[in-house]
């Protein structure tokens, strides 16, 4: 019932019969530690999701709105004023939860505990999609982790190499610290994603895939 009545009885309903499958909280964490943002309502009993790509990326968008789509009430939508699509969710009070987590006042933060959310290869690959950039000359990934600063850096730094057994090394550039992945380490990670990976980013992985 994609299309039916908005009025607040038949949405409280649809709210009511929706939960987060293990599938989408995984997507979730990977959506928070990237481009993915939750909103709270006004009475902040609630939130949505939304996440933003531009148009070069709707491919990949279209793949987030299959996994979210039960938890929308219309399509992507167009957003003319910086060419990108935009998904965003129903509120919901599960993503209220979420928000506490990975949100200190308006800012997002990363979680202390990390380590026993970031635990899927899933959740590494839509991170990467967001925020990862590969190099056109050099086999080295690098993830733009400059909003969590260096103290959220090092807690990601030692999570992905506790639960996938990848060393990233802090760098800093004028934006602040960022992850970064050596020829060795960059395969591995690139290994563990592959199977995720919509085909409009793969580009990102160009020169490991010639080794």
């Amino acid at each position: 019932m994609k299309h039916g009545p908005t009025n607040t009885r038949w949405l409280k309903e649809y709210r009511n019969g929706l939960t987060l499958s293990k599938q989408q909280k995984e997507i979730l964490v990977g959506n928070l530690l990237g481009d993915g943002h939750l909103q709270p309502s006004r009475s902040g009993l609630l939130a949505r999701l939304q996440v933003r790509q531009s148009i070069r990326f709707t491919e990949y968008l279209n793949w987030q709105y299959q996994i979210w789509n039960s938890w929308t009430l219309k399509g992507l939508t167009f957003d003319r004023s910086n060419n990108s699509f935009v998904l965003r969710s129903i509120f919901h009070p599960e993503f209220v939860i979420w928000r506490k987590i990975f949100y200190e006042g308006r800012k997002k933060v990363v979680p202390k505990e990390i380590s026993n959310l970031l635990t899927n290869p899933l959740s590494l690959a839509v991170w990467f999609m967001d925020d990862g950039n590969g190099s056109k000359t050099n086999k080295w990934l690098r993830l733009s982790t400059y909003a969590f600063g260096f103290s959220g850096n090092q807690i990601l730094r030692h999570c992905l190499e506790r639960n996938f057994g990848l060393i990233a090394k802090i760098y800093q550039d004028g934006k602040g610290s960022y992850l970064w992945f050596s020829k060795t380490n960059a395969l591995g990670l690139f290994y563990l994603i592959k199977p995720f990976i919509v085909p409009c980013m793969e580009y990102k992985f160009k020169k490991l895939q010639h080794h």
